[in-house]
């Protein structure tokens, strides 16, 4: 189901040293992320994959892209989602796997790791609502509160239950949306990193993160990080509050065209 860096045995004890240095079980570590009582103080780069296609299919209908994310800020959190993960597939917790899915989308960002936050909710109604009727799969949502290891989560998937109109599909035909707000301030930060960057990016994974802010895009290519520079600034200026979600259509990445996003998470493109 994973690939790239063994990760299991580094997980529980990642997350024991940012979750008030105690050593906790699997169960505790998932309750201490859905809480979200857990302090980062990384700031290290690196690529970190989570590997879901064909995995739990009838289970996991919604979460069937493999996510790859190179970030700039939090490579020791996003090993230990991808380790925590990892244990909730053998164990069948699909409600786990949908949260640190969502966490790890989200670059494990600390502010939106609490189950309450805009950011999880919109996460977590994504993958039980489909995405032609708009309504929300009731068994699912059903399914993924009696597979959650967190009492927090499963409050969370039955309270989503409810909802009646569910967050609007993503990337339609508008530049600026609603859905997936990162804050304007970490993306500027993510900008100084992209803009001037001449290190050459090639395939997957097709996103850079830092704090609670992503650029991805749609489709692999070849080019210089700084190619983004562009496409960023103008979803920062165009859209006009202290926080920002954008999609920019026809991105030429040194000879290849994109759809290139910036968003709170490392699936804007999809």
């Amino acid at each position: 189901m994973f690939k790239g860096r063994s990760i299991s045995a580094l997980a529980i004890a990642a997350l024991a040293t940012t979750a008030q240095c105690q050593q906790l079980s699997y169960e505790d570590s998932v309750t201490a992320l859905a809480y979200g009582n857990v302090a980062t103080a990384s700031s290290s780069e690196g690529t970190v994959w989570l590997n879901v296609t064909g995995f739990a299919v009838d289970q996991l209908p919604h979460i069937q892209n493999d996510l790859g994310i190179h970030s700039l800020d939090n490579l020791e959190m996003l090993t230990t989602l991808a380790g925590l993960a990892q244990n909730a597939a053998s164990k069948g917790q699909w409600g786990d796997i949908v949260y640190l899915y969502s966490a790890f989308a989200m670059n494990g960002y600390s502010d939106y790791l609490n189950v309450s936050t805009v950011e999880m909710q919109e996460s977590l109604l994504d993958a039980i609502t489909d995405q032609d009727s708009g309504k929300v799969d009731v068994d699912l949502a059903e399914l993924y509160a009696s597979t959650s290891s967190s009492k927090f989560l499963v409050e969370a998937f039955q309270g989503l239950k409810s909802k009646t109109n569910p967050q609007h599909k993503r990337w339609l035909r508008e530049t600026c949306s609603s859905a997936n707000l990162a804050v304007k301030n970490s993306c500027r930060s993510l900008l100084e990193n992209v803009r001037g960057n001449i290190t050459w990016k090639t395939g997957s994974p097709r996103s850079i993160c830092k704090y609670g802010c992503c650029i991805s895009w749609s489709a692999n290519a070849t080019f210089q990080i700084e190619n983004l520079t562009n496409a960023a600034n103008y979803c920062i200026n165009a859209c006009g509050t202290s926080y920002v979600s954008c999609e920019v259509y026809g991105v030429e990445l040194q000879g290849t065209l994109v759809d290139q996003c910036l968003s709170n998470r490392a699936t804007g493109c999809r």
